[in-house]
């Protein structure tokens, strides 16, 4: 038997970050105060744990060649990871709070104030492999990516508040309206994306393989 682990933990932080194929506009919060700015990156992910496993036992020692091409030859071998969510700002919807045209981030709010939920996923492998001479070997193999088809959330309405002269009422509680006609946004923290090319649905592919 065989394994490994691995534990990561990381802090990035930076005064906001963007790619963009043209000029990127209305990014910092203040364009004269760039420590507004400053905060968690985007991809900060704190927390990191992997842990594999390789098992191969030989379960059958006796001199029956039909045993052996039975009960031995078997091999299992799951992967576990997990990482802390990442970070995302709480926003207006709307326009800016700060006057300059800046982000729409709250400007009471820390930049990348929240974060998404914790990625955990657990893969599995299983194969037979059966060998004709010292030389050659045929296996077969089946593998199951994310077992126990858990959702993965990669993106969430980020929307605290609405701007609106009317607000919506909020489970049949009217909100009021106030200098900014901020309206709080009930759908904030909502699903909006899930899986990635990484992490997707429960998949399952079988494979054979020839050694020589």
């Amino acid at each position: 038997m065989q394994f490994q682990t691995s534990y990561t933990f990381a802090r990035s932080t930076d005064t906001n970050q963007n790619s963009a194929t043209f000029t990127q506009t209305n990014s910092p919060l203040d364009l004269n105060n760039r420590s507004y700015d400053d905060g968690p990156s985007n991809f900060d992910v704190r927390h990191k744990f992997v842990a594999s496993a390789v098992y191969a036992p030989t379960l059958y020692k006796g001199d029956s060649s039909f045993g052996k091409y039975l009960l031995n030859g078997w091999s299992i071998a799951p992967i576990f990871v997990y990482y802390s969510g990442r970070p995302f700002d709480g926003t207006v919807s709307g326009g800016s709070l700060n006057g300059t045209n800046g982000d729409t981030r709250l400007p009471i709010n820390p930049r990348n104030a929240f974060r998404l939920p914790s990625i955990i996923n657990m893969d599995l492998r299983l194969s037979k492999r059966f060998r004709f001479a010292e030389r050659y070997s045929l296996e077969f193999l089946g593998e199951v990516f994310n077992i126990a088809n858990r959702t993965h959330i990669f993106g969430v309405n980020s929307a605290l508040f609405i701007r609106s002269a009317n607000c919506i009422p909020t489970n049949g509680i009217p909100s009021a309206n106030n200098a900014n006609n901020l309206c709080a946004n009930p759908n904030f923290g909502q699903v909006t994306g899930t899986d990635s090319t990484l992490y997707r649905e429960r998949q399952i592919q079988f494979s054979t393989r020839f050694q020589f």
